[in-house]
């Protein structure tokens, strides 16, 4: 069955926008425009303005090992985790636990923008970041819990 969305990986562009139109059921222009603009980024590898970004450029530019060593060596920690907590992989999302020196007499506003700082460019594309800042002797508290 060709579709809207097969054509418009054949080359179609206008037609197809009006195919998605009209197959939408009631979905306006725009948001019709948007689906195939969606479509047609996802094949090209480039985000669309739904935010949506295909699982293989957000894994080739980001990856938890490339964070985890990152944050190491910018923030000068003796202990750091990344966890990739992408779900769905449309766009993604990691968790992070920085042990540093560096967080010393701060509050966590300021470790958390720290951390920020040191991942500002990722932070472009990463759509969920959850972050846990602690000194060396927080997390020799927490260990021993």
């Amino acid at each position: 069955m060709v579709t809207a969305e097969s054509r418009l990986r054949e080359g179609g562009s206008a037609e197809v926008t009006d195919a998605l139109v009209r197959a939408g059921g009631g979905a306006s222009a725009e948001v019709a425009s948007l689906r195939a603009e969606s479509v047609a980024g996802v094949e090209a590898g480039v985000p669309s303005r739904l935010g949506c970004r295909p699982f293989w450029t957000a894994a080739m530019e980001l990856s938890a090992e490339y964070l985890r060593e990152k944050l190491q060596r910018d923030l000068e920690a003796e202990h750091v985790e990344v966890e990739d907590t992408t779900p769905n992989r449309c766009a993604s999302s990691f968790r992070v636990l920085v042990v540093s020196a560096k967080f010393e007499g701060k509050p966590l506003l300021q470790r958390h923008r720290l951390v920020n700082t040191c991942l500002a460019e990722e932070l472009l594309h990463i759509h969920a970041f959850e972050q846990k800042t602690l000194t060396p002797e927080q997390w020799a508290r927490e260990r021993q819990k």
